[in-house]
């Protein structure tokens, strides 16, 4: 088991090369929208996913459709923050390419609000740890967020059978959903 810069680097070529990838994201939408923890929450934060994630795009559109309060995160220079969307909200892409919400503080939602939250990954163990890009935003957002519901989503290709790397910081998911 490699450091997790090599992790990230090995397993960012493995998600870049999968096939089918919308085909997958409809299996793990399908098995979001029908979970008992997605059907109960009100409140879900999402993401919107880049080209080589699972497809967020037809998760947010449901969601909000059905009557869900979706936020989406904004990242700052150290930390980030999660504002509320409505159906069809033009988003702003970030500095790393990554779209987001605009900047409205009425729209700004508190991590004690989010009963949901799906967050991406670059890969995963069987232990619910995950390895994101490395900038730790999601773990310093949840540190003092006990209550949230943590699902971590990907494709079976980015589940490792090693336990994965992972330092007292880093925030252990609750679920993770794959093809």
């Amino acid at each position: 088991m490699g450091s997790k810069e090599n992790l990230r680097k090995e397993y960012l070529i493995k998600r870049k090369n999968i096939k089918n990838k919308l085909e997958k994201s409809n299996i793990i939408y399908e098995k979001i929208i029908n979970s008992e923890k997605y059907i109960n929450s009100k409140v879900i934060a999402l993401y919107k996913s880049l080209k080589d994630e699972v497809d967020t795009n037809r998760l947010i559109n449901y969601s909000l459709s059905i009557g869900k309060i979706v936020l989406l995160p904004k990242t700052y220079e150290n930390e980030m923050n999660f504002f509320k969307i409505e159906k069809n909200e033009q988003l702003i892409k970030s500095k790393f390419g990554v779209e987001e919400p605009k900047e409205d503080f009425d729209k700004l939602c508190s991590s004690e609000e989010i009963d949901l939250m799906i967050l991406p990954g670059v890969c995963f163990d069987k232990n619910l740890n995950r390895i994101g890009f490395g900038k730790g935003y999601y773990d310093r957002y949840l540190e003092n967020s006990n209550s949230i519901y943590k699902i971590g989503i990907c494709f079976k290709e980015q589940i490792t059978k090693d336990i994965l790397p992972h330092d007292t910081y880093d925030i252990r998911l609750d679920e993770i959903i794959c093809d």
